[in-house]
């Protein structure tokens, strides 16, 4: 028993270690946020078979990172994805670029990186006011918006 006990310990301390040179380099994480997207959120009048979730990790030190996934039946052509401020059912400018082609149109498209905030925007008001934010996945039959989902 005392060795099995031993084994856990040692495997507990090995865990956070290497968890600890991610949360270090960051600073910590200042918020998680994910959404659903779907067509009936959009302002568009998007028909989009497609839909998806979509994770933003922003980190202390500013740095915005991203996990998506789009479910893409009809494989339809997406050519970009960002966040946008503004309210639910209202459109807004682009304040994050997630994705900027090449353009894809496979059935399970699966993203992920660090996305770079336009001037004047910090990952700070984005997790102080998420809900003010929605991401958008454009494709070629809809370039103002294909799918969409509001962050909280």
């Amino acid at each position: 028993m005392r060795r099995l006990l031993m084994w856990l310990a040692v495997g507990c301390v090995a865990a956070i270690a290497a968890a600890a040179p991610a949360a270090a380099k960051h600073g910590g994480v200042m918020c998680v946020l994910n959404t659903q997207l779907n067509a009936k959120n959009e302002t568009t009048g998007s028909t989009s078979a497609a839909t998806g979730h979509v994770q933003i990790k922003v980190w202390n030190d500013g740095t915005i990172a991203y996990k998506a996934q789009v479910m893409n039946p009809k494989s339809e052509t997406f050519v970009a994805a960002h966040i946008h401020q503004a309210a639910v059912g209202v459109a807004g400018a682009i304040v994050v670029p997630l994705f900027g082609g090449p353009a894809t149109s496979q059935t399970h498209i699966k993203l992920s990186g660090v996305a770079t905030p336009n001037a004047g925007v910090t990952g700070t008001a984005i997790c102080q006011n998420p809900s003010s934010y929605y991401v958008n996945f454009h494709t070629t039959a809809f370039p103002a918006g294909a799918i969409r989902g509001q962050l909280g």
